[in-house]
C-alpha cells in the first residue's frame, strides 16, 4: 500500500473513532452542551494566554456538523462526554484538512518506521501571497463600542439573564452595520452591490440589514462575556419568533417575507456550511455563536447561502460573472492598451467556438493578453478553496481548447476592426479570479493564472509588456525571506505525522513589477 493510502486509512480510522464516542448516544439537547463546552475551553485558553493553531470557529462548525450527522439518542450529554467530543473536534481540525490536501495531490507522503512525513508537493509561495494580500485588505478603522453599549455592559452582573434594552440593541446594530460596511468597502476587488439580486426579490442590501441585527447581538454577547470574564457565556439563544420580532423592529424597510428568508438561509442544515449558514436551530430556538459570524465574510455569506435556493447556484453564478467588468476597468488604466470584452470566436463553418472574456492589446508593440475570467464566491474554507483551484484548472483547459482552434485556423477571433490582426500579435494566455491564486500546476503548457487582488496590488502597469511579464513571472513571497516551511507534528492513533506548515516571517511583502 502506498504511504498516501496508508495515511488516509489512519485518518479515516480516527474519524470513525470520533463518530463512535459515547456522547453521541445523548439526546438532541447535546448541541447546547457541546457548544458551551467548546466556548469554555476556548475561554480557558484565552485566559491563560495559550495560543493554538486551530481556529475555534472551525471547531464550533465541526461540532454543529457532527451533531446533525449523528443519530439522536436520549438523555443528557455528560460533561465528560462533551469534553471528549470537543477534544475530538479540535483534533479533527488538524487531520481533516490534511486528508483533503492529500486527496487533492497537494502533499507528498513518505513513511519511515511507522511515522509519516508529509511535504508540500508544490511551491507554497502563491498561498503565502494570498494570505498576505488578504491580511493587507483588512480594514483598520473598525467602529468601537458606543458609550450606550459600554455603559450597559459595565452594569451587567455574572448571573444576568435579561437582554439589552432597545436603545442598547439599536446602538449595537448600528455599530455592526457600520463594521460590515467598512469591511465590504475594503475589498480591493469590489463588493457585492446592495442592489444585487439574491432571489425571491431580495437584494444584498436587504440581507445586509438583517445580518447587522444578528451580528450586533453576537458582538454584544461577546463583549459582555469578556467584561464578565466568562467567554463560555458568549452563546446567545432566543426563540425564533423573538428573533424575528427583533429583526422586524430593527429592519422596518425589509419585508417580513425577506426577514424570514434571511433567517432560513442563515440557519444550518445538513449539506450547508456553518461558515455561511452560521445560525443553529434547535426546538424552535436559534443559537447565535459569535465566532461563526464575521463581518469580513458578509458578501460570501450572502452569495453562498443564496445558492441553496432552487436554481440559486446558476442564478448567482451568472450574476457573479457580470462582475468581471472589474477586470476591464482596471486594465483600461494601462497606458497604450486597447481593451475589449467578450470577443466572439467563430469556426470556419460559421458555428461558435466560444468567446474571449477579456482581450488587451498593445497595437504598437503587437503584444496581447487573453484572459479567461472566473468569478467564484470567495472561499471561506479549505474545501471551497480547493474547488476554486479546480475551477482554475478547468478554465485553463477551456481556454487552451479555444487557443488551439485559433492557432490552427479552425476558428477566428472577431477583434474590433481598428485593431491589429490576431495573427500579428504575440499573445499571453491567462485565467483570472477575483481573490485567489493557485498553487496547483495548470494542466496545459504556456498558460498562467492570477487574481484581480494580486494585479491591483501591483499598481497601475506602466505598459502592457510589464503586465505580461508580471503574469508570466509573478513576484511572489520568497521562502527564507518572507516565509518558512516548518515541521508540525500531530498524533493520529498510534502514529506520528510530521507535516509541512507555513510560518510567516514578515507581513511587509507586496508584489512589484520586474
Amino acid at each position: 500500500m502506498r504511504p498516501e493510502q496508508e495515511l488516509l486509512g489512519v485518518l479515516a480510522d480516527a474519524r470513525d473513532r470520533a463518530r463512535a464516542l459515547s456522547g453521541w448516544n445523548s439526546g438532541p439537547e447535546r448541541i447546547y452542551d457541546l457548544l458551551r463546552t467548546a466556548t469554555r475551553v476556548r475561554a480557558m485558553g484565552i485566559a491563560s494566554g495559550v495560543t493554538t493553531d486551530v481556529p475555534w470557529e472551525s471547531v464550533l462548525a465541526q461540532l454543529v456538523a457532527w451533531h446533525h450527522d449523528q443519530p439522536v439518542g436520549t438523555g443528557a450529554c455528560s460533561q465528560e462526554d462533551a469534553d471528549e467530543i470537543v477534544l475530538a473536534a479540535v483534533a479533527a481540525q488538524r487531520f481533516g484538512p490534511l486528508e483533503a490536501s492529500i486527496r487533492s495531490g497537494a502533499y507528498d507522503v513518505r513513511m519511515t518506521r511507522g511515522d509519516f512525513r508529509v511535504r508540500h508537493r508544490w511551491d507554497a509561495s502563491a498561498e503565502v501571497a494570498d494570505m498576505l494580500l488578504e491580511q493587507d485588505a483588512r480594514p483598520t478603522g473598525v467602529p468601537l463600542l458606543s458609550d450606550v453599549e459600554r455603559k450597559w455592559i459595565s452594569s451587567r452582573v455574572v448571573d444576568f439573564r435579561s437582554g439589552p434594552p432597545p436603545e442598547v440593541l439599536e446602538a449595537a446594530v448600528q455599530r455592526a452595520a457600520a463594521t460590515i460596511e467598512v469591511y465590504r468597502q475594503s475589498l480591493p476587488e469590489g463588493r457585492v452591490p446592495d442592489s444585487f439580486e439574491l432571489g425571491d426579490g431580495m437584494t444584498a442590501g436587504d440581507m445586509t440589514s438583517v445580518l447587522a441585527v444578528i451580528m450586533g447581538i453576537a458582538s454584544l454577547s461577546e463583549y459582555t462575556a469578556h467584561r464578565l470574564s466568562r467567554l463560555e457565556a458568549t452563546l446567545a439563544h432566543m426563540p425564533t419568533s423573538r428573533l424575528l420580532a427583533v429583526i422586524a423592529e430593527m429592519c422596518p424597510n425589509v419585508s417580513e417575507a425577506h426577514q424570514a428568508l434571511v433567517l432560513e438561509r442563515l440557519t444550518y442544515r445538513p449539506g450547508r456550511s456553518c461558515r455561511t449558514s452560521p445560525l443553529i436551530s434547535h426546538d424552535d430556538v436559534v443559537i447565535i455563536c459569535p465566532p461563526l459570524l464575521t463581518p469580513r465574510a458578509v458578501d460570501a455569506i450572502m452569495l453562498r447561502s443564496a445558492t441553496h435556493a432552487p436554481g440559486g447556484f446558476g442564478r448567482i453564478g451568472r450574476a457573479q460573472g457580470a462582475r468581471a467588468t472589474a477586470w476591464t476597468e482596471w486594465l483600461r488604466a494601462t497606458p497604450g492598451a486597447l481593451v475589449a470584452e467578450r470577443i466572439p470566436a467563430a469556426r470556419t463553418d460559421g458555428g461558435s467556438a466560444g468567446d474571449l472574456d477579456v482581450v488587451v492589446v498593445d497595437p504598437v508593440r503587437r503584444l496581447g493578453l487573453c484572459l479567461e475570467i472566473k468569478w467564484p464566491i470567495e472561499a471561506l474554507s479549505l474545501h471551497e478553496g480547493m474547488k476554486i483551484e479546480s475551477w482554475i484548472s478547468s478554465a485553463a483547459a477551456q481556454l487552451d481548447r479555444l487557443r488551439g482552434e485559433l492557432r490552427s485556423g479552425a476558428a477566428s477571433a472577431r477583434l474590433p476592426r481598428d485593431w491589429p490582426s490576431f495573427d500579428s500579435i504575440s499573445w499571453t494566455w491567462c485565467v483570472g479570479t477575483p481573490q485567489q491564486l493557485t498553487t496547483r500546476p495548470l494542466p496545459v503548457p504556456d498558460m498562467h493564472a492570477t487574481s484581480l487582488r494580486y494585479v491591483q496590488a501591483l499598481g497601475t502597469p506602466p505598459d502592457l509588456g510589464s503586465l505580461v511579464t508580471a503574469l508570466r513571472n509573478p513576484d511572489l513571497p520568497a521562502r527564507g525571506v518572507h516565509f518558512d516551511v516548518r515541521k508540525r507534528s500531530i498524533t493520529v492513533g498510534r502514529h506520528q505525522v510530521h507535516i509541512d506548515a507555513l510560518g510567516i516571517r514578515t507581513s511587509s511583502w507586496r508584489p512589484r513589477f520586474g
